[in-house]
């Protein structure tokens, strides 16, 4: 007989999930340990063969005889002993409740508030005149911090990174703060929404936020309900790590705009085998004649004096023929330069 194949790998977060869930806990529970959203868990439980959702909130199969939970196929037995472990443990090792968000703003030592691992922006940008500015009139923002996951009574920025490095560079020996108790997805939220009403994140960068969203259960229609993003944006941004890293380098550092990206993805997509699960990683080459083109500039003025708003934009740049009256003249410009 053929020897049967085995079952594709779970992501890890999901495979702890439903080992919570197989193994009696709560939804409630579940979503505490493995930072999932209630809904999140709720849909992944609809997507299991015969499991329901009991009116105490744990996992039930009816149509099974003793109505014995059926471990989904991918779980991992270190996973299931785990939950086990968990389940058996005294109420008192349960996880405690997170704090509730401080009334007003309270004063930190500076140096027990630390920049977040998961800050979404990869870059704080020029910091000098947010310094002087700190200097010269305090810090009149609070930061939004959250007790530390692995520092006893300090803490972890999710809001105002660039307000605590100006601080620091600043000589302050304090900061304002506002406390909550925000879990990894909901800071990432926040985080996003927040970048979301000022300028600078790039699009790579929110593209790799929801990616951190995704990883921990999120749908496109919950991170869109959840970050005020319209549904299309979020599948935009999320199309931009599908390509090569090359590609999104380039992406990354400005010599490619993000809407020509994710065209690129989107046509490569139509163009991909039918019915295929994964897709591999995306190398693409942008169109030539597009915004980095050395002749873009003087195409793109030469369309707007002659009023050709109705004609299809090559690049986003310019129309065709104001495309090749600029690529011409260059050339003729050229011409004349070498015969001198």
């Amino acid at each position: 007989m053929p020897a049967t194949a085995a079952p594709p790998a779970m992501n890890p977060s999901m495979s702890k999930a439903l080992a919570m869930l197989a193994t009696g806990h709560t939804i409630h529970a579940t979503a505490e340990h493995v930072d999932w959203p209630h809904g999140a868990l709720k849909q992944l439980i609809s997507k299991q063969r015969g499991w329901l959702i009991g009116s105490d909130g744990r996992v039930c199969c009816p149509g099974q005889p003793g109505e014995k939970i059926t471990v989904p196929a991918g779980v991992s037995a270190d996973d299931l002993a785990w939950a086990r472990t968990i389940k058996a443990a005294p109420a008192a090792a349960a996880k405690p409740e997170r704090p509730a968000r401080a009334p007003g703003p309270i004063s930190l030592p500076i140096g027990s508030v630390h920049p977040s691992r998961q800050n979404i922006r990869r870059q704080l940008g020029d910091l000098s005149e947010l310094t002087a500015s700190i200097r010269a009139k305090g810090l009149l923002q609070p930061l939004v911090v959250r007790p530390h996951p692995s520092k006893r009574g300090e803490f972890e920025v999710i809001i105002g990174h660039r307000r605590l490095a100006s601080s620091k560079a600043a000589g302050r020996t304090d900061v304002p703060v506002i406390i909550c108790g925000a879990s990894d997805a909901e800071m990432i939220e926040m985080m996003l929404i927040e970048n979301s009403h000022r300028s600078g994140l790039t699009p790579v960068e929110k593209a790799e936020a929801l990616s951190g969203l995704k990883a921990r259960g999120y749908s496109n229609a919950y991170i869109s309900v959840r970050t005020g993003m319209a549904p299309s944006t979020v599948s935009g941004l999320l199309a931009l790590l599908e390509l090569d890293k090359t590609s999104l380098d380039k992406v990354r550092q400005g010599d490619v705009s993000a809407a020509d990206a994710v065209a690129a993805v989107r046509k490569l997509r139509a163009a991909g085998k039918p019915g295929a699960t994964r897709r591999p990683a995306r190398a693409w080459e942008p169109d030539h004649l597009a915004g980095g083109h050395p002749l873009a500039e003087p195409a793109r003025q030469m369309c707007q004096a002659g009023g050709h708003t109705n004609r299809r934009q090559l690049g986003g740049v310019a129309c065709g023929e104001c495309w090749e009256t600029v690529i011409r003249q260059d050339a003729a410009a050229a011409l004349l330069h070498i015969a001198k």
